[in-house]
């Protein structure tokens, strides 16, 4: 395995933000980062810190982006769908959570679609957008390596909430079925809450295990 996983809880929605490590060299990157956390920040600076990935544009998955990007020049990236959260208080909730200024008001540097790459070392990310949460949520897949980050579209045994803008149930189920279709098993980190895998959610997960297409 190319890479490592380190995982920070953090926030007051206990969000998981994770580091990326690249175990051939002094390279990272950060998935949703909640907050500018100061242990987290700390590490960083130790680091080649290459990308800021967000699966979606709510707050509390972006809060420490700006403080990561000021303090190690990586490259903030969303789904092109998810950018307008970044610089709108009311999309991306930061306003009616009572939180303000430039940590949640921001534009991301790379927006990404459907199928699109990311270079990392020697390892490939590839984006898949799964919708419904949001419209622009994402996961990002390291093939070589069998990780899975899903953002708040597939949790442990559940799925993210479709009630907020940009959000549609019909949609995320879906997605899940997108999710579900990947060839092989995946260790799977979740928005919030413990990690779980592929496989058992393909077998435990009621809303992964109904196949839903498009009509």
């Amino acid at each position: 395995m190319a890479i490592s996983v380190d995982t920070y809880v953090l926030g007051n929605i206990e969000t998981n933000t994770y580091v990326v490590n690249d175990l051939n060299s002094n390279a990272c990157l950060v998935v949703d980062p909640a907050v500018p956390d100061g242990k987290l920040l700390e590490y960083l600076k130790t680091k080649n810190v290459k990308y800021v990935l967000l699966t979606h544009g709510h707050f509390d998955h972006i809060g420490g982006a700006v403080k990561i990007r000021e303090l190690t020049g990586a490259k903030v990236v969303i789904h092109t769908e998810d950018n307008e959260l970044l610089s709108d208080g009311n999309l991306n909730l930061s306003s009616i959570n009572g939180l303000f200024g430039n940590d949640y008001s921001f534009s991301a540097d790379v927006t990404v679609n459907d199928g699109d790459t990311l270079e990392f070392g020697d390892t490939c990310i590839e984006v898949m957008h799964t919708p419904g949460h949001t419209k622009g949520g994402v996961c990002y897949i390291f093939k070589n390596d069998g990780v899975l980050f899903s953002g708040d579209t597939l949790f442990r045994l559940s799925a993210g909430r479709t009630d907020f803008y940009g959000g549609d149930a019909r949609t995320e189920l879906m997605s899940l079925s997108k999710i579900a279709d990947i060839a092989g098993d995946y260790k799977v980190y979740p928005g919030h809450m413990e990690s779980t895998t592929l496989d058992f959610e393909r077998q435990y997960n009621r809303y992964m295990k109904t196949r839903f297409r498009r009509q």
